[in-house]
């Protein structure tokens, strides 16, 4: 009986053939074992983000044979990256423009290896910044780039004519052999596309097209949206599909993610760089967001265009599909047809028309997600009526102001509870040997988030009572429902129909009563006590 290998290793051996006695003694100090399983190597196909000078830039590609890659201004081949794991380092050839494989340990033992660091308690506070200290001239290093010389060669030549090296700290040395070393040598890492990579490298590159999100804001986002396995999530986003990406990496395949965009067509470019399976990307169904505000008011849907094509994503799913078929139709032939013939398989799951878009909003979704740049009040009225009561929503802006909107109009007309507005917020520290402190360029807020859970209000039965409002010329009948602004009219309505009202000639009048009918109760009052004192003598 085969059994599958989930992993490849590999194994390098050393082991003396003379010495068979001491083999299993140094078996585990000869042998290097490099484990690579079979989800962490780099295929063609696959999407990669190359993080150049480690955070400097990041670029995300598609790795395919023969393709090059702009890194710095040359056009790299990234051929030798294709069988290697992920989070691997390589090293531009100038020469060759290829990468080349290269540890950390080497780049430590380079920067070592470079100049001898200063090990006396030096300081920085005669150092100068006139740009005197260096002797070098940039001819003199252009020259050098000229002929092709290493670039240790071009960062050991500056510090030797560097006069105010040797003065520096041992902390300020290593920053000045680590700035060098991004200026004349690059080092490329390939990192695994994640929720967390993506983020940082679109947020790096330009933070507006993702609205300023950053991966800490995701966390809350998924959180607080109960986004979670076997769930239907309703998501409205202008984020090139960074949103939609993230819900559909924590549902895993399991359950239905309606994507709604705005304007001509999907955007979810980014959806691909996250490199998932057929199973994941058929669960996304992008759907126009008019569809809702035409079943609002209650118009047929059929009228509607049919749902605009999403472009590469549409693309990335048909081949996706067809590596699919292909690859089950080599099973049947090694495996030999079946009793009713080989299986014909039809993608009816993910049915983007407006008819089964239309039927999964009418079946209600448990997940609100809204993360635009337009007002969301309008988008959230739109997509309210699709929110199963106790769903939860959440709703980013960059801004506050809209998320006040939202939160009073819900509050007044008691559609939702437990509803919050916090301040995202975060700061990164760096954690070096005695220096460690807050990173200095980095954006403290990232936006405002506001969520809460749906409310119904309940249908309140009461008896039907009638009540009878007087004047001098109309009488009204009416039989209202039992709520506290009700009770509170009802209340008011009693009382102006129980007093009478009066007339000047008969204010005078008025008060002699009320005189009148103080003075019988005090002569009641005090022929109610003579008869006490006077049972009490008696019995005496």
């Amino acid at each position: 009986m085969e059994t599958e290998t989930p992993m490849d290793v590999e194994t390098t051996s050393t082991n003396n053939s003379n010495n068979d006695k001491n083999n299993n003694s140094n078996n585990d100090k000869n042998n290097t074992t490099i484990v690579k399983t079979s989800s962490n190597i780099i295929k063609e196909g696959d999407h990669v983000i190359l993080d150049i000078n480690n955070g400097e830039k990041f670029s995300v590609v598609k790795v395919k044979l023969g393709s090059k890659v702009k890194i710095g201004k040359k056009q790299i081949l990234i051929n030798s990256i294709i069988g290697e794991s992920y989070y691997s380092s390589f090293q531009v050839s100038n020469e060759k423009n290829t990468l080349e494989r290269i540890t950390q340990k080497e780049i430590d033992d380079r920067l070592n290896n470079l100049v001898e660091l200063n090990q006396n308690d030096a300081d920085n506070r005669n150092l100068d910044q006139n740009n005197t200290a260096q002797k070098l001239t940039q001819e003199d290093i252009n020259e050098m780039k000229q002929k092709g010389t290493d670039s240790n060669t071009i960062i050991k030549t500056i510090v030797e004519n560097s006069e105010s090296f040797k003065t520096k700290t041992s902390f300020s040395q290593i920053k000045y052999l680590k700035k060098k070393i991004k200026k004349y040598s690059t080092i490329v890492k390939i990192i695994k596309p994640t929720l967390k990579s993506l983020t940082e490298a679109y947020y790096k590159k330009d933070s507006r097209k993702i609205c300023g999100l950053r991966f800490d804001s995701f966390g809350q986002l998924l959180t607080l949206g109960n986004i979670r396995a076997n769930s239907q999530v309703l998501v409205v986003e202008t984020c090139m599909g960074l949103v939609t990406g993230s819900i559909a990496e924590r549902m895993n395949g399991s359950g239905t993610i309606l994507s709604a965009y705005i304007g001509k067509g999907p955007s979810l470019s980014i959806v691909n760089n996250f490199g998932f399976d057929t199973d994941v990307l058929n669960t996304i169904y992008p759907f126009n967001l008019n569809i809702t505000s035409v079943l609002n008011k209650g118009e047929d849907v059929g009228k509607l265009p049919p749902t605009a094509s999403s472009g590469i994503y549409d693309k990335q799913v048909k081949e996706k599909e067809k590596q699919k078929l292909k690859d089950e139709k080599d099973e049947v032939k090694e495996g030999g047809e079946e009793e009713n013939g080989p299986k014909t398989i039809i993608n009816q799951r993910n049915d983007t028309s407006n008819e089964n878009i239309v039927k999964l909003l009418k079946d209600g979704v448990w997940s609100l997600v809204i993360v635009t740049k337009y007002s969301p009040l309008n988008i959230l009225l739109s997509c309210w009526p699709y929110l199963n009561s106790s769903g939860s929503f959440v709703i980013y802006s960059h801004f506050p102001q809209p998320l006040m909107e939202v939160h009073q109009f819900l509050h007044k007309n008691q559609m939702a509870v437990n509803q919050q507005i916090s301040e995202i917020w975060m700061r990164e520290h760096q954690v070096l040997p005695k220096r460690t402190h807050p990173m200095m360029g980095m954006d403290g807020a990232s936006g405002f988030i506001l969520y809460g859970t749906k409310v119904t209000k309940p249908i309140q039965k009461s008896l039907p009572t009638t009540i009878t409002s007087t004047t001098k010329t109309t009488t009204t009948t009416s039989t209202p429902i039992k709520t506290a602004s009700s009770l509170t009219i009802e209340n008011k309505v009693i009382d102006a129909t129980t007093t009478k009202p009066s007339s000047p000639s008969s204010s005078s009048s008025s008060t002699t009563n009320t005189n009148t009918t103080e003075e019988e109760q005090e002569d009641s009052e005090s022929a109610l006590k003579k008869r006490k004192i006077d049972g009490e003598q008696n019995k005496e």
